[in-house]
């Protein structure tokens, strides 16, 4: 055990990585090992070590953002030893965010990513004739479900990024026309490319994704009761399904659909071979909703415009309930208040490059915010029981 000074570096800089700290290689007591506990009054803190020369012997470097995080002051003393429990095994995700970088883009999601990783993307990155010879079909329809704003678009489109395809991309109202067959036929259309590769390329052919967002507009339940029946609605529905069945012979398409209402969809979409895959996106708890906070405040960190007043955790737990697109509103309004407070100070729209450098978000902001936030879920909540 030993204490050492933190001092601030952007040698190493990523904000993508947080978990190292720069040691000297002349600090005999640790320059073996590779990873470091930091005890703080809030927690114990592990780190990866990375050597560097020019740090000096008896500090522990870390860049601005790894200071605020973990709220380690910079040249004061901290108590540092050995890590006990570096031999914890690595998840799925861990694997997987090394390569992807989800954690800078999307916060709170790492079970749903996991879980669409190691049921859904798995084959579809080990080669073609490997999956061949398991005999494994391979899951073509995936449905993500939960509250507006809790990011199942973001997902769709991280899935299409993971695999490197550029998606066909359709809003569920968009599917309608006013002329008839017309919807029927967008929906064809939407498989046509994915045909006419299998055909021509068999095995060969590359990956076709298919998002449909809002799946309950295009596809009602047609058990439910209705004194007229929609059969606009069911004729698009029984289109869809014929092209769904029609997936079982293409081995080169991957359909992603979005709801916030899955009671509201043709249960006969969800059996399997079809859309198969259901996932719901819950709303965020506290440690999500952190995760987020640092993703959309990592430039305000990182640019020392993050008052140190502000409290992080009581900020964090004002936001219980929201969605992760709640969380990142607040953070534009607060610092939307800290821009018009500084005109207001100075009395002026005449703001200067200095004048923007000197400007803080501090913790009344981020009140002024979550005030704004209630205020706009009271009325849409007045306008839902009219």
């Amino acid at each position: 055990m030993a204490q050492r000074v933190v001092i601030e570096t952007p040698l190493y800089y990523n904000e993508n990585i947080i978990n190292y700290v720069a040691i000297s290689p002349s600090d005999v007591t640790f320059s073996n090992l590779k990873q470091v506990e930091i005890v703080t009054k809030y927690e114990v803190i592990n780190f990866e070590i990375f050597l560097n020369p020019t740090i000096v012997r008896g500090a522990m470097a870390l860049n601005h953002y790894q200071r605020k995080k973990y709220r380690l002051k910079k040249y004061h003393s901290y108590l540092v030893c050995p890590c006990l429990s570096t031999t914890h095994s690595r998840t799925l995700f861990d694997i997987i965010n090394e390569h992807f970088d989800f954690t800078s883009r999307i916060g709170g999601m790492k079970n749903v990513l996991e879980e669409i990783f190691g049921d859904v993307l798995l084959p579809r990155l080990y080669p073609q004739n490997f999956v061949n010879k398991t005999g494994i079909n391979k899951t073509r329809g995936i449905l993500l479900h939960g509250p507006p704003g809790t990011g199942k678009t973001m997902i769709a489109r991280t899935i299409c990024e993971i695999l490197n395809v550029q998606p066909k991309i359709v809003r569920g109202p968009e599917i309608f026309s006013s002329f008839v067959g017309e919807s029927e036929r967008m929906i064809r259309v939407l498989f046509d490319d994915a045909r006419l590769d299998q055909q021509n390329f068999g095995s060969n052919s590359k990956l076709h994704i298919i998002v449909i967002d809002e799946l309950d507009a295009v596809c009602k339940n047609r058990g439910q009761d209705s004194l007229v029946r929609d059969t606009v609605h069911d004729s698009v529905t029984t289109q869809l399904l014929s092209e769904i069945d029609g997936m079982i012979y293409l081995d080169n398409i991957l359909l992603i659909a979005t709801t916030n209402m899955v009671d509201a969809i043709d249960p006969a979409l969800l059996r399997p071979g079809r859309i198969e895959k259901v996932i719901e996106i819950e709303l965020p708890d506290g440690p999500p909703r952190s995760d987020i906070f640092d993703i959309h405040t990592k430039e305000l960190i990182r640019n020392g415009a993050l008052h140190q007043d502000v409290d992080i955790n009581n900020i964090i737990r004002r936001t219980n309930g929201m969605t992760g697109a709640h969380v990142e509103r607040t953070i534009r309004l607060a610092i939307h208040a800290a821009m018009r407070r500084n005109i207001l100070h100075r009395n002026t729209f005449d703001i200067t490059e200095q004048d923007a450098e000197d400007l803080q978000v501090c913790n009344q902001d981020f009140l002024e915010a979550l005030s704004k936030i209630a205020a706009e879920y009271s009325a849409d909540e007045t306008r839902k029981n009219k």
